[in-house]
């Protein structure tokens, strides 16, 4: 769209140009030159280097400049798929960056972020390989709703019993976008005779290390700055050789920690996983504002709480 803009640009000022008598007559057919001209040599203009793409805050990688916080939910489903589907998504874009505020400390700055719930895992009798596709437009109304914020939205993959390479890629059109990143979750990677929601699934190192090579080539191929490669875990068990994954220069990972609970309980699969996490891997955290408060004496874990954990989260999330 860029080029034709400036093919077009080009072509009208010629045009004007040649109106007004500043560029002389063609040669003629015959290959003479006009009569009193002389021949006129041009050469071709260089080709502009592309200018490489930034985040919405400025610069080209997350860490450790920014510290991500945000919700996640679909909009108008209400608050059973998180936060983001409660009334107005607009509005939920705008309490984000209330939310976050007590989480700019330390020097880090605030990239606000949006988990969307994109392939959906479902019932194998209702839909095949027991998930459903968003469509383009459902997913440009997220992405629309968290660039009024100057934040990131991530494409969150429950794939059934497909593979996560697989959904990720029907995203490519959004994932060259340079706000637009993934969120894998495991639990719902199911087997080939694997219920959902009667058991958990699980991936394994080697097919994470397939979406992160294909996100990022396509980083490579398209100028796009860092892409946020998440994944959310409770158990050790969902994602099997752990310490088989491969870093990618252009991709920030991070491992969302989503135990549920008191702030015991949370605290305790915290350190659990954080002792599995590979080195070059980013700490997340994951609050749940009806599970976190679903018997008595649970209470939601406050800002100050999150950030004393160890190691300190790099990204937040509010479901």
């Amino acid at each position: 769209m860029r080029r034709s803009r400036l093919a077009l640009l080009s072509l009208t000022t010629a045009l004007a140009l040649g109106a007004c008598g500043g560029i002389p007559p063609e040669p003629s057919v015959s290959g003479g030159t006009p009569q009193g001209g002389q021949a006129q040599m041009t050469e071709p203009s260089p080709t502009p280097t592309p200018t490489p793409k930034e985040l919405p805050g400025g610069g080209r990688e997350f860490f450790p400049t920014y510290r991500l916080v945000g919700y996640s939910g679909v909009k108008g489903t209400g608050p059973g798929l998180g936060r983001a589907g409660v009334g107005n998504i607009d509005d939920r874009m705008q309490e984000i960056l209330e939310r976050s505020k007590p989480y700019a400390t330390d020097g880090k700055k605030i990239m606000p972020v949006l988990e969307v719930i994109a392939t959906t895992v479902q019932p194998c009798r209702l839909a095949p390989k027991c998930r459903t596709v968003s469509s383009d437009e459902k997913i440009q109304e997220h992405l629309d709703a968290i660039r009024k914020v100057d934040g990131v939205l991530l494409l969150a993959i429950q794939p059934g019993r497909s593979d996560f390479l697989t959904e990720v890629k029907k995203y490519e059109k959004f994932l060259k976008e340079p706000d637009v990143g993934v969120a894998l979750d495991p639990e719902w990677r199911m087997g080939p005779d694997q219920e959902p929601m009667r058991t958990f699934g699980s991936t394994d190192a080697k097919e994470l290390n397939s979406v992160s090579a294909y996100l990022d080539q396509l980083i490579e191929d398209n100028g796009l700055p860092e892409k946020i490669m998440l994944y959310h875990m409770i158990r050790v068990n969902w994602v099997r050789n752990h310490d088989a994954l491969e870093d990618r220069k252009n991709l920030a990972f991070v491992l969302s920690v989503d135990g549920i609970g008191d702030q015991q309980l949370k605290e305790g699969t915290w350190k659990v996983l954080m002792g599995v996490k590979p080195a070059f891997v980013h700490p997340g955290f994951k609050l749940f504002y009806q599970e976190d408060t679903a018997q008595k004496g649970w209470k939601l874990m406050t800002p100050e709480q999150v950030l004393a954990l160890t190691p300190t989260p790099d990204y937040v999330l509010y479901e």
